[in-house]
Formats: structure tokens, C-alpha cells, sequence
């Protein structure tokens, strides 16, 4: 096991903060497992009643394969 003494806790809190970039304290709460998106997201019958659809639909196995669905893909946009 790591021995993380205060030393080291203090040089890396120190640095996170000086950090300005938005995008690396993004990822670093990404690598540290932080949920820091609070949006709740309504949906509406109509979307609550696809998304049951689509959980049906993969319990009872009616899914594609990834090679499948780019065949499907592919079809749709002719190409």
C-alpha cells in the first residue's frame, strides 16, 4: 500500500489549485469518480415509453449485434 503522508497531499492539493483550465479539474474530477453534474433531466410519457420499450426489447434478446448495427447504418444512409 501506498504510503500517501501529508506531504505529498499537500503538494497536489496546492497544484489543483493553481490549475486554471477548466478542462483539466474536468478530468480530474473524472479520474476521481466525482459526479459534479447535478442536471436532473425530465423526460417526457413519450420518452419514458421508449426507454421501456428498449428495455424490453433487450431483455427478451432483440438486439443487434455493433457489426449489425453499421450494416443498418450503412443501409439507412446508402451507402
Amino acid at each position: 500500500m501506498i504510503d500517501l503522508t501529508s506531504e505529498p497531499k499537500d503538494q497536489l492539493i496546492k497544484r489543483i489549485q493553481q490549475i486554471e483550465d477548466q478542462a483539466i479539474i474536468d478530468e480530474i474530477y473524472r479520474l476521481l469518480g466525482i459526479d459534479f453534474d447535478d442536471t436532473v433531466y425530465k423526460t417526457t410519457d413519450k420518452q419514458k415509453n421508449a426507454i421501456s420499450e428498449a428495455r424490453q426489447q433487450v431483455e427478451t434478446g432483440q438486439t443487434l449485434s455493433e457489426d449489425e448495427a453499421n450494416e443498418e447504418i450503412d443501409k439507412w444512409l446508402d451507402k
